[in-house]
């Protein structure tokens, strides 16, 4: 293979982020088109489009959403949508066509704003929006803390702003579904309820232009009526219904019902209902279109149906996480869309039918478990340097001093991505970028907890790995003791050893199609759980699949922080305990029966001390186990499981050891403070040795690829670290890729966010960044697109490195301009004579397939049935119907 260099290598972002949550809107980060057939979710570096009818994103537009607040259908062009930034920033973007450059125009009206953020969009009109705006405070003091309020008017020829009304001492707010009602709840327990019909049906000519009076008329105009309230506990969400009913949320659990306007079920405007559910605080609601019903949700993971007039409720519990947001879009209100807290930072945007609660799309992205959390500990970092004279002395970029790693594993065989959380753990399927499923490892409530229920500990998913071949799984978790048990031993913690077998369904469905592989066919099956695998109180630190050469790879190895070691094999059942398959078809083997066990064993060290820097490697032949630990680098044969007493790696660093690896005959070592590689035949040091700086999860962060003998390696740095831009303090990152002889990169990318992971697979390099972000470093060398070219079709990367359907198409009309190349070459065959022949690496096989080509001219014409009724198409149907017309 020839040496690769700088220019031969590409970097490709795969996902967008994670969808945006907007503190001050009820929008849950999307909005449906005008006839309700597509959704247009924002995450935090792109827009994707979704055809809800097969769930299929159909596009996808990379764009900078960062402090996004709200997201509005344009009235004035059903294909655009209206993105609104806080900083005051106003971007049109056409979601719809196909176009070059879908932004259609940026403006802003920060100036005007002054020092104010835009909050929060009511309505989206044909010659104004309108606005609130206000002082924005942290997201974890929303709805805390009376706040002056500003409801504006842009007018959207000019950009010019006119102030509406001004609401001081404002707790929070909620508009109706029909934009036409908006309440204020102020610290004075009353709600301001505003009517904009009025102001919809006037023009702000009829008026006097910006000043106090102006305002006064319109607060004249458009205030309906004050409505007192009487519960005192602190209001945490509001809604209000389009006939003036209002919806209060308490962070007590209740929710409290107050009327308000004309409506014919308020014979009394003092009347006050309280509905008792929730058994923490209410995070979300919204009525329905037809007034008839409230939906609410919290921490329980429950929505909550309340019908008003029987105060009747109906659950839909057990939803992926607590509820933050509840919307319905005046577009299709037939369908509710929820906000749901996946994680810290994550969200996942579900829509579900109002008629049979059922689910219609799921919008994921990947769920990485940071080992810290950057917002948190990134403000830390500046206020130290901002104080801290000694501090900013002895400051260097290369030095972070937290730890922002995550975990995850690829899948050999359908080359989804893993990634431990919690307790459970997500298959993200990257070529459809989308979440195949969630595989639940360890018993948790399913409900969510509230209250005294926070204090129980979930299992924590500590290690995964795969088998070489895809067909096992091993985790290891452990849970602490919880408070709530009140035992002496808080800090004893429990572990436990597990083997899952991946099971594909043989249903109807995939019987015509024997190479469907979908992980979405299959699951994991559970097959032994080992507890305590080390020993009571034992931690396992380390764990990797053997090599194929080790009975075919159908092991595993630990380690502990005690240096002991331990094989782990299956143990199949005997051919006369097996089902018989022939006879009864529909049922598989049971893999039940197959338990995994401990097979050899090296002894933990008889001295009491332990390390915390553990790793471990295994020779491609499997002869020798490499184990590291503290500073130190021991040679197992694995066949005694003895040290090899006439082969000693010497000390060659003296920092913890973070990873090594194996690769080709060398020894791949990245510590705290250096990197290198040591050849095993030649017994030295190669010429890669460098220093660097890591943290603790630094194993996070180098992989190898034995097929093309590469090392890569992600190094992560603070940026703006300068005293004035010390409140711009960020995390970059540096992307490299090594040959294990040379001290030179082969590639180095310099990466605008942190790097969490970093992994590779049969063709490239998958690296997960610090914005929840998944990108490819792909060679762009011929010879490795032929290879992917000769895998199936899930495992092509031209589909991972492109997101959007135009570019997607856009790679397929190149395959079929190469078979189209290929018809052409018949042409020229003919006058070929042998010496050019052989000049041009042809063979007298492929002469005579050319030869045998049936002549057919294309043009423009020709693909144009390609591209109608696209409408959900998938990839793999368009590129069948180019085929055919080649053909």
């Amino acid at each position: 293979m020839p040496s690769k260099t700088i220019d031969e290598w590409s970097v490709s972002m795969l996902t967008g982020g994670v969808p945006v949550n907007f503190p001050y809107s009820a929008s849950s980060a999307s909005v449906f088109s005008e006839d309700g057939r597509y959704l247009i979710t924002t995450l935090s570096h792109q827009i994707r489009v979704y055809f809800i009818s097969t769930r299929q994103c159909i596009r996808t537009i990379d764009i900078d959403l960062s402090e996004l607040a709200d997201v509005k259908l344009d009235v004035t062009n059903p294909n655009h949508v209206v993105l609104f930034k806080s900083s005051g920033e106003i971007i049109v973007v056409n979601y719809k066509d196909k176009l070059i450059d879908p932004v259609i125009s940026r403006t802003s009206i920060q100036q005007q704003l002054e020092t104010l953020s835009v909050l929060s969009v009511v309505s989206v009109k044909h010659d104004k929006y309108v606005v609130v705006t206000g002082k924005a405070l942290d997201k974890k003091k929303k709805g805390h803390g009376p706040h002056t309020r500003h409801l504006i008017s842009v007018d959207r020829t000019a950009d010019s702003v006119s102030h509406i009304v001004e609401i001081q001492n404002v707790l929070n707010y909620a508009v109706s579904l029909d934009t036409s009602k908006i309440a204020f709840v102020t610290a004075d327990q009353s709600i301001l309820l505003l009517d904009l019909e009025i102001f919809y049906s006037n023009s702000l000519d009829d008026v006097e232009p910006l000043s106090l009076t102006s305002a006064k008329n319109w607060e004249e105009l458009i205030v309906s009526e004050v409505i007192p309230f009487q519960y005192r506990s602190p209001i945490t969400c509001a809604a209000v219904s389009n006939d003036s009913i209002v919806a209060l949320g308490t962070n007590s659990g209740v929710i409290q019902i107050v009327y308000g306007g004309s409506s014919e079920n308020n014979s009394d405007s003092t009347t006050q209902r309280l509905l008792k559910w929730h058994f923490d605080q209410v995070n979300a609601l919204y009525f329905t279109s037809d007034n008839n019903y409230l939906l609410s949700g919290g921490s329980e993971k429950v929505l909550v149906f309340w019908q008003l007039e029987t105060e009747k409720k109906q659950f839909l519990p057990r939803l992926n996480g607590p509820i933050d947001k509840i919307a319905i879009d005046a577009h299709k209100n037939d369908y509710i869309s929820l906000l749901l807290k996946t994680d810290v930072g994550n969200y996942e945007i579900l829509l579900l039918s109002l008629v049979d609660l059922v689910s219609r799309l799921a919008v994921n992205t990947i769920r990485p478990k940071f080992a810290n959390i950057l917002k948190t500990t990134l403000s830390r970092t500046k206020k130290r340097y901002a104080k801290d004279a000694s501090f900013r002395k002895e400051f260097n970029k290369l030095k972070l001093k937290y730890d922002y790693t995550c975990a995850f594993e690829i899948h050999s065989k359908t080359k989804n991505l893993y990634f431990p959380n919690e307790s459970s753990i997500q298959a993200y399927d990257i070529i459809r970028n989308e979440q195949s499923f969630v595989q639940h490892a360890a018993p948790t409530i399913s409900t969510g907890k509230v209250r005294g229920e926070q204090k129980i500990a979930d299992p924590q998913i500590v290690l995964l790995k795969f088998s070489k071949d895809g067909e096992w799984m091993c985790t290891y978790d452990e849970v602490a003791d919880s408070e709530i048990d009140s035992l002496m031993s808080k800090k004893d913690k429990q572990h436990a050893l597990k083997f899952w077998k991946f099971n594909e369904s043989k249903d109807k469905e995939n019987k015509d199609n024997k190479d469907n592989k979908d992980s979405r066919n299959g699951f994991w099956e559970l097959t032994s759980i080992i507890m305590d695998p080390h020993g009571k109180g034992t931690p396992v630190l380390s764990l990797i699949a053997a090599p194929t050469s080790y009975f075919n790879g159908v092991a595993f190895l630990t380690a502990d922080n005690r240096g002991g070691l331990r094989v782990w094999r299956p143990t199949f059942p005997k051919e006369a305990y097996k089902v018989n398959t022939a006879s009864t078809p529909n049922k598989q083997n049971k893999s039940q029966q197959i338990a995994w066990t401990l097979r050899k064993q090296k002894p933990a060290s008889s001295s009491n001390s332990t390390f915390d820097a553990v790793s471990l490697a295994w020779s491609d032949d499997s002869s020798t186990i490499f184990m590291s630990h503290e500073c130190s680098i021991d040679c197992v044969d694995s066949k005694t499981f003895d040290l090899v007493p006439d082969f000693q790696i010497p000390t060659l660093t003296e920092s913890k050891i973070r990873a090594i690896h194996f690769l080709n005959n060398h020894l791949v070592v990245l510590s705290k403070t250096r990197f290198f590689v040591y050849d095993l035949i030649a017994a030295q040091l190669t010429d890669l040795v460098t220093k660097v700086h890591t943290t603790s999860g630094a194993k996070q962060l180098i992989t190898v690829d034995a097929k093309r003998n590469l090392i890569g390696l992600a190094i992560n740095f603070y940026e703006n670290f300068e005293p004035s831009e010390a409140d711009n303090l960020s995390i970059a990152s540096k992307l490299y890729i090594f040959k294990p002889d040379q001290a030179k990169p082969i590639f180095v990318k310099e990466h605008d966010s942190g790097i969490a992971s970093l992994r590779t697979d049969s063709k490239s390099f998958i690296f997960v960044d610090l914005e929840c972000r998944a990108g490819s470093i792909t060679s762009t060398l011929l010879e490795d697109v032929h290879d992917f070219r000769d895998v199936a079709g899930d495992d092509d990367d031209e589909e991972k490195k492109t997101g959007s359907l135009t570019d997607e198409i856009k790679s397929m009309l190149i395959s079929a301009q190469g078979n189209v190349d290929l018809m052409n070459y018949k042409t020229d065959a003919g006058n070929m004579r042998p010496k050019q022949q052989q000049q041009n690496g042809s063979t007298e096989e492929d002469f005579e397939a050319a030869m045998s080509t049936s002549e057919k001219v294309v043009g423009l014409h020709t693909f144009q049935s390609v591209f109608q009724n696209l409408n959900g198409l998938q990839v793999d149907t368009i590129f069948d119907r180019i085929t055919d017309i080649l053909k």
